[in-house]
């Protein structure tokens, strides 16, 4: 028997790498360790190449490790320890590695000796790239306002975001980056905070946010795009709370309900509409973003930080006609045909019932009879014609 695809690859809070195949409802853990430590956590995890057949995963203590999906072997472990911060974020550039530490360190590692550094400032809690540039990054985190980088000119920031005016009390409006991303093919970018806000951000009309507006009452902790849509983000917060978000109008579109702990990492898929979640309920769920509908929803026992959505999917054809409201691999004169069979069979059915004599209040008279005596005097009491009454 084949072993199963796996799709959908989970990092656990306890340092399981969990590979799952979505589809057949099953899972396993890719790793083993030993003891559960909080410096096993994996905090990050990326792709290792563009075929998607390397997992790269960083641990909270700044351990990173390859997993090859061909092999199924662990092909690399190299550790980046800069100080005693915790691993923010991971990225793989032309087969170098990015680091991110809670401290603010920023490593392009081209050798153990040899990178390139950027202070991004304390408190780090995103750090990210532009798909279409891959060299330049965002930062942000706790009073530490959005930052561009590119890492050709390490020496400062390409843009650094301005805080927004005062509020209606005149009071400072606090810094709180949690996610980012920039928007699909564009060099604008979106942000939630832990004051449940999002922003969007266009480095090359101001340095204040374009829009800023605020979804529900919790930190906003998970944040992807929808594909090339760069009007709709999915956001989802610290109580369980996952909306769909339409940047235009500043507005929520639809809300994810059933998840009971808070969400720690939304992807959407890279050519289908559908969405991936996990978080402290220790459940995987998959949507679907044009029927809105629950797809899947599978149990992994850990509580769950971040995710990777592979390009490999078996496409289902049930739901997708049911969703689309067709019958499947059916045309419309198969239908029509099948309708008429179906017709003639009702007409059959129908003939051939015996009709049932029920009484009615006289005795030993049946309805057949009782209806015919009423035709009769209904003709006689019809007038007749010509007459008139005098």
């Amino acid at each position: 028997m084949a072993a199963p695809i796996h799709n959908v690859f989970v990092g656990s809070e306890i340092g399981l790498l969990k590979g799952v195949s979505v589809q057949k409802s099953q899972w396993e853990n890719i790793n083993s360790i030993e003891t559960a430590e909080k410096e096993n956590e994996i905090s990050a995890i990326c792709w290792g190449n563009d075929d998607q057949t390397e997992i790269c995963f960083g641990l909270k203590c700044q351990k990173v490790k390859t997993y090859d999906t061909d092999t199924k072997e662990f092909s690399e472990e190299r550790d980046f320890h800069v100080d005693e911060g915790r691993l923010r974020g991971l990225l793989r550039i032309d087969n170098n590695f990015v680091t991110a530490t809670s401290t603010g360190v920023v490593r392009l590692w081209k050798d153990a000796e040899d990178f390139t550094e950027i202070q991004a400032g304390k408190d780090l809690y995103c750090m990210t790239n532009n798909p279409v540039t891959p060299n330049v990054l965002a930062t942000g985190g706790k009073e530490n306002e959005l930052k561009i980088w590119n890492l050709e000119e390490p020496e400062k920031p390409t843009f650094l975001a301005k805080n927004v005016k005062n509020d209606w009390l005149n009071l400072r409006v606090p810094v709180w980056v949690i996610q980012t991303r920039f928007l699909p093919e564009s060099e604008k970018l979106v942000t939630t905070t832990g004051h449940h806000q999002i922003r969007v951000y266009d480095p090359k009309a101001q340095r204040r946010p374009v829009l800023d507006f605020t979804y529900d009452e919790y930190p906003i902790t998970a944040l992807s795009t929808w594909g090339r849509q760069d009007n709709k983000v999915i956001v989802g917060n610290t109580q369980g709370q996952m909306a769909l978000i339409d940047l235009r109008k500043g507005a929520m579109v639809q809300q994810y309900k059933g998840i009971a702990g808070g969400i720690r990492c939304i992807q959407c898929h890279e050519s289908l509409p559908l969405m991936a979640s996990c978080g402290l309920d220790r459940f995987l769920r998959i949507h679907d973003l044009e029927t809105r509908e629950l797809l899947h929803k599978i149990y992994l026992k850990s509580k769950l930080n971040c995710l990777l959505f592979g390009r490999k999917w078996e496409r289902e054809e049930k739901r997708e006609t049911r969703s689309r409201g067709k019958f499947s691999n059916v045309k419309g004169i198969e239908n029509l045909e099948v309708k008429e069979e179906m017709d003639e069979e009702d007409e059959n059915m129908w003939e051939q019932m015996k009709v049932v004599q029920t009484k009615t209040k006289r005795k030993g008279e049946t309805q057949e009879e009782n209806i015919s005596d009423l035709k009769k005097k209904k003709t006689q009491l019809k007038p007749r014609v010509g007459k008139t009454v005098k």
